[in-house]
C-alpha cells in the first residue's frame, strides 16, 4: 500500500501538511483517538461534523475546546476528494486563530474490489 504525501501552500497565514493516507477508522464520524487526536469530518456535500453533529466553521474551535481539545491536541480533519482548498484554508485558519497548532487533513481509505465475474479491462 502506497502512502502519498503532498504539501500545499495555503493562501492563509497557516501552511498545513495535507496527507492522503489510509484511515483504518473509516468514515465513522468524529472520533477521539488515544494519541490525543480528535477527528472532524467534512462530508461529500461539504458539511462539517464533530462527534456526529453538524458544526459551523466559526463555532468549530469552541466545540473542540468543549470536548477537551487543547493547543497540543492533533485535529485530524477527514476530507473528501471534492473538498476545496478554500474550505480547508477556512478551517485551518479558524483553528490556528484559536490556538490549535496540530492540524492534519486526511482522506478516507480508497478500496477497489473486483468480483471474479467482473470483466477485465
Amino acid at each position: 500500500m502506497k502512502i502519498e504525501k503532498k504539501l500545499f501552500m495555503l493562501p492563509a497565514a497557516v501552511t498545513c501538511l495535507i496527507m492522503a493516507m489510509p484511515l483504518s477508522q473509516g468514515c465513522n464520524g468524529s472520533r477521539s483517538f488515544p494519541d490525543n487526536t480528535i477527528q472532524v469530518v467534512v462530508s461529500i456535500d461539504q458539511r462539517i461534523t464533530l462527534e456526529g453533529r453538524a458544526v459551523e466553521i466559526k463555532k468549530l474551535p469552541a466545540r473542540l475546546k468543549s470536548i477537551g481539545a487543547t493547543p497540543d491536541t492533533t485535529i485530524r480533519i477527514l476530507v473528501q476528494k471534492n473538498t476545496s482548498k478554500e474550505l480547508m484554508t477556512r478551517i485551518s485558519s479558524a483553528l490556528a486563530t484559536a490556538g490549535f497548532q496540530r492540524i492534519l487533513f486526511t482522506q478516507p481509505k480508497q478500496v477497489e474490489v473486483l468480483s471474479p465475474d467482473s470483466p477485465k479491462e
